[in-house]
């Protein structure tokens, strides 16, 4: 290879590097897990809230209360030890699972309204219900606040549900050129809300019981056949 190739070659690496690093700081690269259907992340969640019950319900076993022949500092001592010993489980469940960095692509589906020629304008929403883990009084289950994404509580016959959601009022208003408008309404079978999430299991400060914190990073609304995004917007 002659110098002045291998020099272009080396600045043709160096951008591609350069770039993939800027679209991974964008958070807009193809990740492993970035078309989740929404049972598929329910189960992580569900997986992942286990564990957290277990430890929880394990180290308020282990604490328990002062006995008679314990002092205070005593007392205190155990129960720093043992929730040192729960905040090192927890860590290193983190790790083995990746969530400090694992990011996951869920998909809601979307429905078209009728185009708006005069405003260029469609009306968007989506009717999608993903099952999330729900409170109980160790663990409280929160999600980050945001405009578009929502957690609910309800009873359904007789048993109660946890449901992440997408919370337009009553839809999303998507500008958008006539010619897209077209194309996105021929693929609108192939049309989804693609929602990006963390999960936090975290736990800081003194708080009696645990959190279970979800995390969505960024929402997209995308064409599944042609794999483009029309609308995006950063949460986190």
């Amino acid at each position: 290879m002659k110098p002045s190739s291998h020099r272009l070659s080396l600045c043709v690496l160096f951008f591609v590097l350069a770039l993939n690093s800027e679209l991974r700081s964008q958070g807009t690269t193809s990740i492993p897990e970035d078309h989740l259907k929404p049972e598929e992340f329910t189960a992580i969640m569900k997986e992942a809230w286990s564990f957290l019950k277990e430890e929880t319900d394990s180290l308020a076993a282990i604490v328990g209360s002062k006995n008679e022949f314990e002092t205070t500092a005593e007392f205190e001592k155990r129960t720093v030890e043992a929730r040192q010993q729960y905040l090192s489980k927890i860590n290193k469940y983190i790790k083995d699972k990746k969530f400090d960095t694992r990011v996951m692509g869920v998909l809601f589906k979307a429905q078209l309204g009728e185009y708006n020629a005069d405003r260029q304008e469609y009306a968007v929403k989506s009717s999608t219900l993903l099952e999330a883990p729900y409170n109980i009084p160790s663990i409280v289950t929160e999600i980050v606040s945001n405009p578009y994404v929502a957690l609910s509580d309800s009873i359904k016959k007789g048993y109660r549900t946890s449901s992440i959601y997408l919370k337009f009022s009553p839809h999303l208003r998507w500008q958008v050129p006539r010619d897209t408008a077209r194309v996105a309404k021929n693929d609108e079978s192939q049309l989804y809300f693609r929602v990006r999430f963390k999960i936090d299991l975290s736990q800081t400060g003194a708080r009696k019981g645990a959190r279970f914190l979800i995390v969505p990073q960024r929402i997209q609304l995308v064409n599944m056949r042609t794999h483009s995004v029309y609308w995006e917007q950063v949460l986190r």
